[in-house]
């Protein structure tokens, strides 16, 4: 990605002053293509020689629809005790009774048994995936426990081209660091949510952590992801990530009002909230 002289600000993107986003925001803004309204050097997830393509990413997440709920379980709930981040992710919507909360890129639905008791029996959940195998093990779940009010989509969470009504709050959890014109799919997320509306999310903005008891695993995790056809080598480019992330928060911070912050899993993740 082509970098503007005079533009570099030292630190972790998250510990960027606000003139330090907004500058960003700027630069994004100088390197648009004129007339296409869209970042240069920034593609969709289906271009090749960028990361895994669409169809590509399906695949996978379809074959490991089988076992994503235990490994989700095991390997960031437990080992790394990410559930409290879900926990707060939900958390920071404030009062969500009655409303009706899009959850991008739902995948089996880790999020509704946090988000069903507090939207209530008047409220309701939107989930967009583009996965068929993940949305039937969320369509399994929500058959469990007996939820009335949950409708799934299938959608590109790049697009959101089948969501047709702002929700009320939007949710998106580890989903948006794959998506290469990160700042274009953020845009139709803060769109597809109604003004004064609360946003949260929760992604990682680096592929490894600064520091902590992770940080010498990172290879075998990487070479891990890579031959489960999770994540491309291109999606687990520290420097790119940190860029796409740049540019990303930049954006939020443009169009969120009250936006926070908080660093988790020491660095490598970013949750992320304000209002619309």
């Amino acid at each position: 990605m082509h970098r503007d002289r005079g533009t570099h600000r030292a630190g972790p993107p998250w510990r960027w002053s606000r003139h330090d986003l907004a500058t960003a925001q700027r630069d994004a803004h100088r390197r648009r293509s004129p007339g296409t309204g869209r970042v240069c050097g920034a593609t969709n997830l289906n271009v090749r020689g960028r990361g895994l393509e669409l169809q590509d990413v399906q695949r996978n997440y379809d074959a490991a629809a089988a076992y994503y709920d235990v490994a989700t379980d095991l390997v960031f709930h437990r080992l790394l005790g990410l559930r409290r981040w879900r926990r707060r992710m939900v958390d920071v919507l404030g009062d969500i009774n009655g409303a009706t909360v899009l959850d991008v890129g739902c995948g089996t639905g880790n999020n509704f048994p946090l988000l069903a008791p507090r939207v209530g029996s008047t409220g309701g959940i939107i989930g967009v995936d583009y996965s068929p195998g993940m949305l039937a093990k969320a369509r399994q779940r929500i058959e469990r426990a007996g939820w009335r009010n949950i409708e799934l989509i299938r959608d590109d969470a790049a697009r959101l081209e089948q969501v047709k009504d702002p929700a009320d709050a939007t949710v998106s959890a580890w989903c948006l660091g794959i998506v290469h014109d990160l700042p274009a799919a953020l845009d139709r997320l803060l769109n597809a949510t109604r003004a004064g509306g609360s946003v949260a999310i929760m992604d990682f903005v680096k592929s490894q952590p600064d520091h902590g008891p992770l940080k010498p695993l990172y290879p075998l995790y990487r070479r891990l992801l890579i031959a489960a056809g999770i994540d491309a080598p291109e999606d687990l480019d520290n420097e790119r990530l940190a860029e796409r992330w740049q540019e990303g928060r930049a954006s939020l911070c443009a169009q969120l009002e009250n936006m926070t912050e908080e660093p988790y899993l020491w660095g490598a993740g970013l949750q992320m909230h304000g209002c619309r």
